[in-house]
């Protein structure tokens, strides 16, 4: 019987470890030097290394060139304003301004706990982004205050086949779900609403490894499993993802005036992203010591259940992740010789050598 949870792709024969503290410091300094603010600087490197830890690389640093790139190009504003458009009790709407998505994202989620602590929830969106990274790093940021966390995002034209369809029509928006845990690892739910994200579908490519059958389309629409000859992703579980798909649209689109993806055509970077961003307080909503014992006693259970063939263990969503930060964190992160070397060449443009050997 096999006894390894299915994971990310690994190969240590293709990957560098770097350390994440050194990484962290490496981004700060780099991001400074194309013009943000310390302070932000600061929240993009930790919203970016809070990816990595987690096993999620193409939304860490594994995605810094392309946002180097974007604002060399004019469309992310390195040092932008974010204003208030609206703001309530309970929500509020926020404009990026086309500034860095991390940093406006950071400070929406922490209003979303601020009002939630007030008022029993809190609710943000945000318009006039851009790319923010890891879905999860949001909802972490709740975790950690004690509440009930959701975080979602757009993205720019149609990847993601309808249902019934061979065409694109919704996007591959992620959105994630945190619950806190008092003594073992939070809930973290984080998924894209297509059978992968993009993001997955890079990294096989990048380990030299097919994707599973049911995932993509060519550009034919034939179902393919080269990560090379992918066009359209398919919805995960057929209707529920492609429904998934389009409500994560509608509240970080149309909710803030922006358009639903099948409306969008240029490049992702020029047509921004929005966001949205929900916390919950739930000592607000009854007996805390209570919930954590019902939430506890019902993990508990789950953990025990004895494991299918394939599997070291019954594990609740986030968890791997969560194993994979503690350690990772430790001993450095491993890190695809591909992804290394952009790494290393973008800091040789900058002049700010990159902590990789």
């Amino acid at each position: 019987m096999t006894t390894t949870t299915p994971d990310i792709p690994r190969d240590a024969s293709q990957e560098v470890v770097v350390q994440a503290a050194a990484l962290r410091d490496w981004i700060v300094k780099l991001l400074v030097k194309k013009g943000m603010f310390a302070v932000e600087a600061e929240m993009c490197a930790d919203r970016l290394v809070d990816a990595d830890v987690r096993g999620i690389h193409s939304h860490g640093s594994r995605a810094l060139p392309r946002y180097i790139k974007a604002m060399d190009e004019g469309n992310i504003d390195p040092r932008a304003s974010i204003t208030t458009v609206c703001d309530t009790p309970a929500m509020a709407v926020l404009d990026g301004n086309k500034g860095m998505g991390h940093v406006v994202s950071t400070k929406a989620m922490l209003l979303a706990i601020k009002k939630a602590k007030e008022v029993g929830t809190g609710t943000v969106a945000v318009s006039r982004s851009q790319h923010y990274g890891a879905a999860s790093a949001y909802v972490m940021l709740a975790v950690n205050a004690g509440c009930i966390g959701y975080s979602t995002t757009s993205t720019a034209y149609p990847t993601v086949a309808a249902y019934g369809s061979q065409q694109a029509a919704v996007a591959n928006n992620a959105f994630a779900w945190g619950v806190p845990s008092l003594d073992a690892p939070p809930f973290v739910l984080d998924m894209a609403c297509a059978e992968a994200s993009w993001g997955k579908v890079e990294s096989r490519k990048l380990y030299g490894l097919p994707l599973p059958e049911g995932w993509a389309l060519d550009e034919q629409g034939q179902p393919t499993t080269d990560p090379k000859a992918v066009k359209t992703l398919l919805p995960a579980s057929g209707a529920r993802g492609f429904g998934l798909a389009f409500m994560c649209s509608v509240l970080a689109g149309p909710l803030v005036g922006s358009r639903m993806p099948i409306h969008k055509k240029r490049d992702p970077y020029l047509e921004g992203s929005e966001h949205f961003f929900y916390a919950i307080d739930p000592t607000k909503f009854g007996d805390i010591e209570k919930f954590h014992s019902r939430l506890g006693s019902a993990s508990t259970e789950i953990r025990a259940l004895a494991p299918a063939e394939g599997f070291d263990k019954v594990r609740l969503p986030g968890e791997l992740e969560w194993e994979r930060a503690a350690r990772w964190r430790v001993e450095g992160i491993p890190i695809h010789r591909d992804h290394a070397a952009a790494l290393k060449t973008l800091g040789e443009s900058l002049k700010i050598a990159a902590p990789i050997e």
